[in-house]
């Protein structure tokens, strides 16, 4: 079983899921496309950090690692269940790209979703401190409400195109312990239902 757990940088995607790791049922592994991507961006075109690799690699290089980031998440699975955490969106030099072409999510098939959001504003700061963590850009609160409503839409075309199911998840600020339990409930009834065919 995959699971995949979207939403823009700064969102809290890997606050919520460590923190629903206490209300799980089940066993899952959780896995970060960038982090695979990067070692293979690394070892092919030099790489030093993630944010190079939207910085640096033309969209057909960033494409070419991510079907290979693809494959390998997709063989984890028969080991585990697999959280994902990953972007569906990307900001690169050349503009708007996605995160997972069609190919590529035809060979994952997830079985769910979970898109966190938050308030642009609240995104904002978030990125200012990570800035001296990560080095990530900064951007202004439209084009955050664009990538997080490109984020949205595309997790439509699962649902019409895999039957994956969705669940929207609002990591509102001082609220990490209701927005992880929200989606420990997702991931729980998703196994269980599972389970049950």
């Amino acid at each position: 079983m995959i699971v995949i757990v979207v939403g823009v940088p700064g969102v809290g995607k890997t606050s919520v899921i460590n923190e629903a790791k206490k209300n799980l049922k089940y066993e899952f592994k959780v896995v970060n496309t960038g982090d695979i991507m990067f070692e293979l961006a690394k070892e092919k075109y030099n790489i030093n950090n993630r944010d190079e690799i939207r910085k640096k690699l033309t969209f057909e290089q960033q494409k070419e690692i991510q079907k290979e980031a693809i494959k390998r998440i997709k063989k984890m699975e028969k080991e585990s269940d697999i959280i994902l955490d990953t972007h569906l969106v990307i900001e690169s030099y050349e503009g708007y790209i996605p995160g997972m072409l069609r190919d590529y999510a035809e060979i994952l098939r997830p079985d769910g979703i979970a898109v966190i959001i938050s308030d642009p504003d609240k995104i904002f700061v978030r990125r200012l401190k990570d800035i001296q963590i990560r080095g990530r850009d900064i951007e202004n609160l439209k084009r955050i409400e664009i990538q997080q409503n490109l984020t949205i839409y595309f997790t439509t075309i699962f649902m019409f195109e895999y039957s994956t199911i969705v669940e929207v998840i609002n990591n509102e600020e001082g609220l990490l312990e209701e927005s992880a339990k929200k989606f420990a409930e997702f991931l729980n009834k998703l196994k269980e239902s599972k389970l049950n065919k």
